[in-house]
């Protein structure tokens, strides 16, 4: 009786950190997009590059 209750204790743990593992890997995605856009703003700010360069100097930096 208490090897079935830790083994599903244990079972639940693996599931759980599953999903964790899935949310950080969203959450990564997610954060990629926003610091990509943060660099131009920040190339601008630091460099002088214009406006209309955002999106070149955020493909260069991707590359």
């Amino acid at each position: 009786m208490a090897g079935t209750s830790l083994l599903a204790l244990i079972d639940d743990i693996a599931t759980v950190l599953d999903d964790v593992a899935l949310m950080t890997k969203v959450a990564a995605r997610k954060t990629a997009g926003v610091l990509g856009d943060d660099l131009a703003l920040n190339a601008e700010q630091v460099s002088g590059i214009r406006a209309e360069r955002e999106l070149p100097v955020v493909w260069a930096v991707a590359k």
